[in-house]
Order: structure tokens, then C-alpha cells, then sequence
């Protein structure tokens, strides 16, 4: 029996164009199902050659070179401190004023200097420009002979003050360029200035003064990141980052190399230096037409079919 011909002869017309329709328009999705399936979408690069900077890394921290350390030149109280943590001070300022503990025992004490009656109080000045940062003693504490009351900083005077393991001072030599970072990522332009001739007995690291090419007010004692460069590799065949896979041990890199247009294989390579977008590919040796995948490469086999998109 021809269930064809019944169909159509139960089904008025407009059922056989709406069934017609449906069969049509399954087809359709049919055929794009099967162009989703040609291969995995991915974006592609292809080396650079270029000169690539290796750098020396380094933790650092920032310190004012020229300080003056205030100190008592007389044993007694402080009477009155005449400034503050942060105030401005010029050669002459008073900064204390310090009662002898015999006029703090008795205000008979009447002694004479020169032309002048001394009368039991010491002004202690300043004797550089700069900033008060530290005020070790205030108004009414006993002091000795000779004690620290106060440190004045000179600004101007900052420096980077980079310790270096001794087996890389050999990679630093003074007047040399460096890239400093401060905490948030600005970044300032520096000099070696100075190598200092010692080494410390415990960490074994050798101490150089970086100069910052800046106006802008930095605080002592901030860390910062120091980049110097010590090597430089022409013609250096590079890749971007994300063109490149490792496994869970970062022990093994690999690449996705698409040949023939439509298929990627991956090929195991040797890294070198890197900076912040490229990294060095020292083995296989590349070509600039290569196309290798930049995105998409994760999670691919060894060797598969793949769209390339923009």
C-alpha cells in the first residue's frame, strides 16, 4: 500500500505546504549543524623576530642619603619642642629648648658667658634644610649629653638602595640605566650611582645606590621593583604569550602549529628569556609565515581540525 498517496490524500493542502515547511527548514539546521562541525574556531600569530632584554629583577627600598641626626648638648629637661614631625626646617631654626636640671632644681643658677648672662636653658637649632621625620623626645622628658632628639631629612637626597646577591654583582656596573616600579605600577627611569664596597655578613648581598630621574615626592623606606638589563639577544624569534601551553608542572611547553589551513599539531618547544608580552623560542627554529594558534589552543589534542577566525 502507498502511505504516500493516502497522506496527501487525508491532508488538505495547506497541511501538505506547512509539513513541506518543516521538512525544509530541518534540512536547514541539518546543514548548519554540520558546518559547526568543520573545526574548532581559533585566532592565529606568526613569530617575530626582534631584539629581546634579558633583565636582573631585584626587591629595593628607598632612603634619604644626606640626614642630620639633631642631638642634646647639654643634660636636662626639654623646656619646649618647637617643632613637629613633618614641619620644614632651614639652618637656624630653634628646635629646642632645653632647661639645665639645675635651673629645673633651682632658679638661682646665674652664670656668666662672655657678655651674656646664662640663665639655665640651651636652644639646640638645626643646622641643615630639610624635613623633621623623627622627634624622639617632647616636652618635659629628661635627656643626656649627647642623646638623638630628632632627624632631619633632605629630600632631595633620595635614592634607591638595591641589595644584590654577590654571585650577580658581576652583571651591574655603575652608570648603567634601570626601570624602577613603585607599589601600583608607575614606573620612573634610574642610574646606578654607586656600588658600596662591602658585603653583608648575612645575607651575603652587596648594596648599590640607585639615583630616581623624578620631582615627584617619594617617602622613604617604600619598596620598589628594580629592572636592570644585563643581556640582549638579537634577532630573537618570539612569540606572545598566549600562544603558549604547559602542563600542570610547567615543566613542558608546547605550541599548536596549523598546517594546510584547517589542521593544528602540536610541537613541543624550548623557551628563553621573556618580557612582560613575548617570550623567546629557542627550539624548533620558526619561521615568520608560520601560523601558530593565539587563542583557542586550549584543551586541543595532539592534532586536530581546526577554523581559523578574526
Amino acid at each position: 500500500m502507498n502511505y504516500t498517496k493516502i497522506i496527501f490524500k487525508i491532508l488538505p493542502v495547506p497541511a501538505i505546504i506547512l509539513t513541506a515547511l518543516i521538512l525544509v527548514s530541518c534540512k536547514g539546521e541539518s546543514d548548519k549543524t554540520g558546518e559547526g562541525n568543520s573545526g574548532a574556531p581559533v585566532q592565529v600569530t606568526q613569530p617575530v623576530i626582534t631584539d629581546m632584554k634579558d633583565y636582573l629583577e631585584l626587591n629595593a627600598n628607598t632612603a634619604f642619603l644626606n640626614k642630620e641626626i639633631v642631638r642634646a648638648t647639654f643634660q636636662g629637661f626639654i623646656e619646649k619642642a618647637c617643632k613637629n614631625i613633618g614641619d620644614k626646617v632651614k639652618p637656624g631654626d630653634i628646635l629646642f629648648q632645653i632647661k639645665t636640671k639645675e635651673l629645673a632644681a633651682a632658679d638661682t643658677v646665674r652664670l656668666k658667658l662672655g657678655n651674656e648672662t646664662f640663665q639655665g636653658s640651651i636652644f639646640i637649632r638645626a643646622k641643615s634644610q630639610g624635613t623633621l621625620t623623627e622627634l624622639d623626645y617632647h616636652t618635659g622628658d629628661f635627656i643626656s649629653d649627647g642623646e638623638q632628639l630628632a632627624v632631619i631629612s633632605n629630600p632631595s637626597s633620595l635614592i634607591v638602595k638595591l641589595s644584590v646577591p654577590f654571585e650577580n654583582s658581576s652583571k651591574i656596573n655603575p652608570n648603567e640605566k634601570c626601570e624602577i616600579t613603585l607599589p601600583g605600577g608607575e614606573k620612573f627611569s634610574g642610574i646606578i650611582e654607586k656600588r658600596v664596597p662591602t658585603v653583608d655578613l648575612a645575607s651575603q648581598t652587596q648594596t648599590y645606590l640607585i639615583k630616581i630621574s623624578t620631582n615627584k615626592e617619594i617617602p622613604e623606606n617604600l619598596n620598589v621593583i628594580v629592572k636592570i638589563p644585563v643581556k640582549i639577544y638579537k634577532d630573537a624569534i618570539t612569540l606572545p604569550k598566549s600562544s603558549i601551553m604547559t602542563d600542570v608542572t610547567e615543566n613542558i611547553f608546547w605550541i599548536m602549529k596549523v598546517v594546510n589551513d584547517s589542521t593544528a599539531v602540536r610541537i613541543n618547544i624550548k623557551k628563553g628569556i621573556e618580557n612582560d608580552s613575548l617570550i623567546q623560542i629557542l627550539d624548533p627554529k620558526l619561521s615568520s609565515s608560520d601560523k601558530i594558534i593565539s587563542k583557542g589552543a586550549y584543551g586541543l589534542p595532539d592534532t586536530t581540525k581546526v577554523e581559523i577566525v578574526k
